[in-house]
């Protein structure tokens, strides 16, 4: 649980008792192969799982078989908690790399909320959290250009692999294919590959087996018209008078 417990104290300054609290939370884990799924759309399922290990990719596909990526799912990513609400899965995971999960006890997170604990303020952060990432999925692939589309998931992706430690300050491992990228932002392989190798031809980032480097950040925020409010990392309001704010 150590992936979540970072990203949840990048919002809360959670306590080692904090720590032991989730890890008291996982009930088993569970190891997926690259492309196969975690859930599928349709199913009912009372679990809620956290992503321990590997990229995971959350999608619809329609009958006539094309793929829709909603968003891509990192460790420390929580699934679902609307299993609290309704019990069918209105969408698919499917693991990219390899991948483990942890089970966690729904019974414990609901004890959480109960107690208005810091934990359970910081997983509702989360809700909001991938809630402003669809939001923005929205507007990304609804007005942005093919080429502001790429450099805004580029940075998009290593600022949230950056809050769980998985990510240096300028590069990240990109496991996710072209394929994977051009189902994500509306786009073909073709269009896709064209615009990182134009990216790459003028020098804002590298990329070599797995792993993408951003050499030029200012420029490719200048490109994407990126800005980090939609993930929300501003820590909680001073309302939340039961939290301890994070520094």
């Amino acid at each position: 649980m150590q992936p979540l417990f970072r990203r949840l104290s990048y919002y809360s300054k959670l306590t080692d008792e904090d720590g032991k609290t989730l890890s008291g939370m996982s009930l088993r884990d569970h190891s997926y192969a690259p492309g196969e799924d975690i859930i599928r759309r349709g199913e009912k399922t009372s679990q809620v799982f956290v992503i321990k290990q590997g990229w995971a990719v959350r999608y619809i596909t329609l009958e006539d078989g094309r793929t829709q990526v909603l968003n891509f799912m990192l460790p420390g990513d929580i699934f679902d908690l609307q299993v609290f609400l309704d019990d069918e899965v209105d969408h698919s995971v499917a693991a990219v790399t390899k991948v483990t999960t942890t089970v966690v006890n729904s019974d414990s997170i609901l004890s959480l909320f109960a107690q208005g604990s810091s934990i359970a303020a910081a997983l509702w952060w989360t809700t909001v959290q991938e809630e402003g990432i669809l939001r923005e999925q929205i507007v990304r692939n609804g007005r942005r250009t093919a080429r502001e589309r790429v450099a805004h998931l580029i940075l998009e992706l290593h600022r949230r692999a950056r809050i769980v430690g998985d990510a240096g300050a300028d590069c990240m491992e990109l496991p996710v294919s072209q394929i994977l990228i051009a189902d994500c932002l509306g786009l073909s392989f073709v269009h896709v590959n064209r615009v990182l190798r134009g990216l790459e031809k003028e020098g804002l980032i590298k990329k070599n087996k797995g792993v993408l480097t951003i050499l030029d950040r200012a420029k490719l925020i200048e490109t994407s018209g990126y800005s980090e409010e939609h993930l929300h990392l501003n820590g909680p309001p001073r309302r939340l008078s039961f939290m301890a704010v994070a520094e």
